[in-house]
């Protein structure tokens, strides 16, 4: 998939499945900590920023190393369902792509370009692989066990 840009809202970028009523994710204050929130079918991660225009880079790989330009790194489950595409966006505009059916660990890497701008890079890997905060910053502090059940945003 061709890289491509979006804005940034509410400290968030999101991966989701197309069919879900309300994709995106509410956030407690753990979930700020760990830098992610989760459910089935959906999962939203904590940019650098609050807002801001981002460049994002969608992957499919096979191997989950992490960048050494990579600010923050988060790897998270996520299934997708047969006749179902994933949306990865924010409040004010998402992007679909296809993907085979199937789990996937989702390896969220984030960080700033030269000229400070954000940048991710979202890679589906085959198979899944327990949740973990693989770098952070000092915005970030996640306990020892993350927490994986977030609830739908209000509408």
């Amino acid at each position: 998939m061709d890289p491509f840009s979006l804005e940034v809202a509410y400290s968030q970028i999101s991966v989701f499945q197309s069919c879900l009523r309300d994709p995106f994710n509410d956030w407690t204050n753990m979930h700020v900590a760990q830098g992610f929130s989760w459910r089935p079918g959906s999962v939203s991660f904590r940019t650098l920023d609050a807002e801001g225009l981002a460049s994002v880079i969608v992957e499919k790989g096979a191997i989950l190393d992490v960048s050494l330009s990579a600010t923050r790194a988060i790897q998270v489950p996520f299934h997708v369902p047969v006749g179902v595409d994933v949306e990865i966006g924010t409040l004010t505009g998402t992007v679909v792509m296809e993907l085979e059916p199937g789990d996937y660990t989702v390896l969220f890497e984030h960080g700033r370009c030269h000229d400070s701008r954000m940048w991710c890079k979202f890679r589906f890997v085959p198979g899944t692989s327990a949740p973990r905060v693989l770098r952070r910053d000092e915005e970030l502090s996640p306990g020892e066990n993350l927490l994986m059940d977030a609830q739908p945003a209000a509408p």
